[in-house]
């Protein structure tokens, strides 16, 4: 039995010393470089494009507004909104009705208490300064309503500007000055390009050879030359039973934005382990 074990693990030994030799003989794979971020841009409503304040292949930083919808009603909206918010008329005028209200009732009640007035006097003084303060509450309450009538109002207006999700580049734009934007469709398609991902396609017998954060150098296709360093960001933990493979995606700096996406490039494994300098 013991045996039986030890030829097991020099099997197993056998075929990880095989495998490691092919990876450090330098053999390169086929990859693909793709932007490691992809967003079709739409709009959260339906109107119609003042301004498209960008165009393909610029550079965008988040936040930026890209697309600005028709808003003259919204902005009509917003600007009734704030009158009503901001006019405390209704509200002074009911707080001086209530502390007169108040100072009244107190001088019936030491009036009442002396013999000078009527019970029925008091009990419509009471009456009176209840119905004051109801006025009041009623008062506060359509300030606050008026307040958040304006946020809402802010809000829908804000959904007129799209701004960039992402710091990116622009890939494609699919709209211009007048046209309907509406809800279902993309305006625009972005990306982000530093850093790349490199994706590759590995055979099963290779599981197990490559870690994340390995160093590892990447070979553009024609017309882009030169060797590019990056780091192993996942290996895929399922293997293919299909196709008897797995996948490994590669994060690939990109600060000047002199490497295009979507070239096809050969990855090379044996850097010896290196670790990938910043």
């Amino acid at each position: 039995m013991k045996i039986k074990y030890f030829l097991s693990a020099l099997v197993l030994l056998f075929m990880v010393r095989s495998v490691q030799a092919q990876l450090s003989s330098g053999i390169d794979y086929d990859c693909l470089i793709e932007p490691s971020v992809s967003v079709e841009l739409g709009s959260a409503v339906r109107g119609v494009a003042r301004e498209v304040n960008v165009k393909r292949g610029d550079t965008i930083r988040e936040g930026d507004v890209l697309v600005e919808l028709d808003s003259r009603v919204q902005r009509a909206t917003v600007a009734l909104a704030k009158a009503r918010s901001e006019n405390t008329a209704e509200l002074e005028s009911r707080r001086e009705s209530l502390e007169l209200a108040k100072k009244r009732l107190a001088r019936f009640r030491g009036l009442y208490e002396s013999k000078n007035v009527s019970q029925q006097q008091l009990e419509e003084a009471e009456s009176q300064a209840v119905i004051a303060e109801s006025d009041w509450q009623q008062a506060r309450e359509n300030k606050i309503f008026a307040e958040l009538e304006l946020e809402e109002a802010s809000a829908v207006l804000a959904l007129r500007s799209i701004t960039s999700p992402i710091s990116g580049v622009v890939v494609d734009r699919l709209i211009a000055p007048g046209e309907l934007v509406s809800e279902e469709e993309p305006i625009m398609q972005l990306a982000v390009l530093d850093p790349l991902y490199v994706e590759v396609i590995l055979p099963a017998s290779e599981f197990g050879t490559i870690e994340v954060d390995s160093a590892v150098l990447v070979h553009p296709e024609s017309p882009v030359s030169g060797e590019y360093r990056g780091r192993v960001d996942i290996v895929d933990p399922v293997i293919d039973a299909a196709s008897g493979s797995f996948g490994i995606r590669i994060e690939l700096p990109n600060p000047d934005l002199g490497l295009p996406a979507g070239l096809g490039c050969e990855v090379d494994f044996a850097v010896n382990g290196a670790a990938l300098k910043s």
